[in-house]
């Protein structure tokens, strides 16, 4: 089934991305972790990597275009598939898609109704001025939460724009993420092996010193943004012509897509390989990447 790929929130103050240059065209064979393209955003020149399998079916921004977060920039699905019932259902080209009602409320918050909240909670603090919020990032379509692998970075380090801060395990892939913030790391919200909302806070970087204990406090007396893994009310349910196609075909437990690899001695493996080797009882350090 042919999927969107929209314009994930690559910073906390982005609102859209410019494409600088793209490395793949309509027809190419695409795989996961492959490069699509370049995109400027408000504070720097990132990779855009692809999450998805298949061919690329449709580009909707030529290069030197902007595009708004979340909005359509290419779609991706089978060879010859018709595509144009997905551009619909995501709002169409470079438009911004429309907030599902389950999608987390941290996405795209109203800063008036946040700010309203607080007071109505009796709690309020302000950021200081010398520093900056880090959020989790929406690093796919249907993201919801990132769950924290490891801190590359501990509070007290300084750090450089182009700093990789964490790496990050989504539904799809494990990515790194970079702070886009220079300073010394002021404070850390999510530990290790945690996961945050998207749009969560998992960090605060400012000058050395700055005091942000109020403004922490603040932040979990009022909607346990900062701290608090992420909760949803059920799990989603993987659509049974999905299941076909991630379920592997040989005894394995591993698809073709669902790679695993072990550096040092900490295994990375996607989300998917990960589940199909603990349901079949497989020690995934030991399958072979493909």
């Amino acid at each position: 089934m042919a999927e969107a790929i929209l314009m994930p929130r690559m910073s906390d103050t982005m609102t859209e991305g410019v494409i600088v240059e793209w490395h793949k065209k309509v027809g190419d064979k695409i795989k996961p972790g492959d490069l699509l393209a370049e995109v400027e955003t408000d504070k720097a020149t990132m990779e855009l990597e692809s999450y998805n399998e298949g061919t690329l079916l449709y580009i909707g921004v030529e290069k030197g275009k902007s595009v708004p977060v979340e909005g359509v920039l290419a779609v991706v699905g089978k060879e010859g598939e018709d595509y144009k019932s997905v551009l619909e259902n995501a709002g169409g080209v470079g438009e911004k898609k429309e907030e599902i009602t389950d999608t987390p409320k941290a996405i795209g918050i109203d800063q008036k109704t946040s700010t309203e909240k607080k007071e109505k909670a009796g709690v309020s603090a302000e950021l200081p001025k010398d520093a900056k919020v880090i959020r989790m990032p929406l690093l796919s379509d249907t993201m919801t939460e990132g769950k924290i692998v490891q801190w590359n970075k501990k509070v007290g380090d300084t750090v450089k724009g182009d700093d990789v801060l964490a790496e990050v395990e989504t539904d799809k892939a494990t990515m790194e993420v970079v702070g886009y913030e220079e300073g010394t790391l002021l404070h850390i919200g999510v530990e290790a092996g945690e996961a945050a909302k998207v749009n969560g806070i998992i960090a605060i970087v400012g000058k050395k010193g700055t005091d942000v204990s109020a403004f922490i406090e603040a932040e979990k007396n009022n909607d346990g943004t900062e701290a608090e893994p992420a909760v949803t009310e059920k799990e989603e349910e993987v659509p049974a012509a999905k299941k076909q196609e991630i379920a592997p075909s040989n005894g394995t437990g591993a698809s073709e897509n669902s790679q695993s690899v072990v550096e040092g001695s900490r295994l990375k493996a996607s989300p998917l390989a990960k589940k199909l080797a603990e349901d079949k009882g497989i020690d995934i350090s030991k399958v072979k990447g493909s």
